[in-house]
């Protein structure tokens, strides 16, 4: 069985030492997240007005509000965006010292290849985090309030963006699932090729089979993201097609138009985002597996995770 991705991150919250204040900015970093969409709704109600002929100092009075929104967005987004990433860099740093203490070799060329499946469990979970923090929490955001906002809009965009969001999700876990299966083998030859590198000069095997096996992730992610993408565009066109079909027989605004489609344009945002994040778990778990499958990381039992 593998890892499943829940325990992952509740393993990962164990062995992180300053809990409170990656808490503290994560709920901070989602009020920001927040913001983005209240200045979507800002700017339909300012082309509305424009519409409707209303006075200038009314619209004035909106465009001031969508600049402090703006402002205060900027405000927390960078703040807890950076006091986030030192945070992550500590978590780092706590992986390393929760595996390295208790490691045992018989040999530099175990030793050496340990410590690179530790990096690259260590590097992985950063790099997820790091996607947790932008754009993963704009995507959670975005996943908990733009399909109430669209039911509550207009139920046909609703349904379409539904169902791209299902078949999106299809795709991308079939295109996951086997992107694991390369990424593996990608891990095992870069610890070999580290390990020998260290040892001899005598690595000219390892390294093209290291490049052999990167040539194969490196093309399936370009067959995954075409896929993704394509489905994406299909997608916008139905919804935009519907909606300027609809304005055009009067049955909307332009300012729906705009509103609508902003929200659908984010629709996308974060199913992109949740895309690299999945790519990005998938790391974190396949070296998950490679630390449980080294003999001389006594440290976590993967049974425990899975």
């Amino acid at each position: 069985m593998k890892p499943r991705p829940h325990k992952v991150i509740g393993f990962i919250y164990k062995v992180a030492k300053q809990k409170a204040p990656l808490f503290f900015w994560l709920l901070v970093r989602f009020i920001s997240a927040i913001l983005p969409l209240v200045t979507i709704y800002q700017f339909s109600e300012v082309i509305k007005q424009v519409e409707t002929g209303a006075p200038i100092k009314n619209i004035l009075s909106s465009v001031v509000w969508i600049f402090i929104v703006r402002v205060i967005d900027n405000v927390l987004r960078l703040k807890s965006i950076t006091r986030l990433e030192h945070e992550i860099s500590n978590i780092s740093f706590d992986i390393h010292n929760y595996f390295l203490t208790t490691l045992k070799t018989d040999t530099k060329e175990e030793r050496h290849a340990a410590v690179q499946a530790i990096r690259n469990f260590a590097d992985a979970s950063a790099v997820t985090l790091d996607l947790v923090k932008q754009p993963g929490i704009d995507s959670l955001v975005s996943f908990l309030f733009i399909p109430v906002i669209l039911y509550s809009l207009d139920f046909r965009t609703f349904v379409l963006t539904t169902a791209y969001i299902l078949i999106y999700l299809a795709i991308d876990y079939y295109t996951t699932n086997h992107y694991a299966e390369l990424k593996d083998h990608l891990n095992y030859k870069t610890e070999s090729y580290y390990a020998k590198l260290q040892e001899s000069d005598d690595f000219d095997l390892e390294q093209k089979s290291w490049s052999r096996h990167y040539s194969r992730v490196t093309n399936w992610g370009f067959t995954e993201w075409s896929l993704l993408q394509n489905l994406s565009v299909l997608f916008y066109s139905l919804i935009l097609f519907y909606l300027i079909y609809a304005t055009s027989s009067g049955v909307q605004h332009v300012s729906h138009l705009v509103l609508i489609m902003g929200y659908v344009t984010q629709t996308q945002v974060f199913l992109n985002s949740f895309s690299s994040i999945q790519d990005s778990v998938t790391d974190m778990l396949v070296g998950l597996e490679r630390l449980a499958a080294n003999h001389n990381v006594s440290t976590i039992d993967l049974d425990d995770l899975i």
